[in-house]
């Protein structure tokens, strides 16, 4: 994060000297409006914007394109109604998807029992979204790609005052990936065997080394 920081603070430098239609842009002219908007704060804000603007919605597309493409009868089932099955195709997509290694930082209002262990008021607790997105009370067959699973409220963006602010633009991202991408290359397939695709896990958001496709 400090190597991340200290390139959006030079990013933001370049773009205070050669201003462009451009967020970085927009946040260095903010800070003639206000003089308490220090640098760092232009860093650190760049920074989020980039990580949780870019990368996470990139983890979903190598995910989504993964899950698709491993079972090929998934990929055919969207190809031949795009238009229906595009949004609840999406929504398992990032049911799945949740990153599993990290999760929000909560705090218990009230004493609460779980699994035989008592979480006191006031306690930090970390919450896998992952492990909820995975509840079989609420998900049958929850471990599985299910593209038409209805209804499917998962907690991916979070919830209730703490939901993702970004959740609309990246489910319209990933609308718009899927459509174009099955769209233009509806006999796209995996260019490699499964066991031979490494999964990130030294990454907050997750995702995928590197995925082969052809067509």
């Amino acid at each position: 994060m400090g190597e991340f920081m200290e390139y959006t603070g030079r990013l933001a430098y370049a773009k205070r000297a050669n201003p462009g239609p451009d967020v970085i842009s927009d946040l260095v002219a903010f800070q003639a409006e206000d003089p308490t908007f220090t640098d760092l704060d232009v860093a650190r804000l760049a920074a989020g914007l980039l990580f949780a603007g870019h990368e996470t919605t990139a983890a979903r597309i190598d995910f989504g394109v993964l899950w698709l493409l491993s079972d090929l009868s998934r990929r055919d089932a969207l190809v031949a109604d795009l238009d229906g099955q595009l949004a609840s195709t999406v929504e398992e997509i990032l049911r799945l998807s949740a990153p599993t290694a990290f999760g929000p930082i909560r705090y218990a209002h009230e004493d609460v029992e779980i699994g035989g262990v008592t979480i006191q008021r006031g306690e930090l607790v970390i919450i896998s979204n992952d492990a909820a997105n995975r509840d079989e009370s609420k998900f049958a067959t929850s471990e599985d790609f299910t593209a038409d699973r209805k209804p499917n409220l998962h907690l991916s963006f979070g919830h209730g005052m703490h939901v993702c602010i970004g959740a609309s633009l990246a489910r319209t991202e990933l609308r718009v990936v899927f459509l174009a991408l099955f769209r233009r290359f509806p006999n796209l397939r995996l260019a490699t065997d499964l066991d031979d695709i490494t999964l990130l896990s030294n990454s907050v958001t997750g995702g995928v080394g590197k995925l082969l496709v052809q067509w």
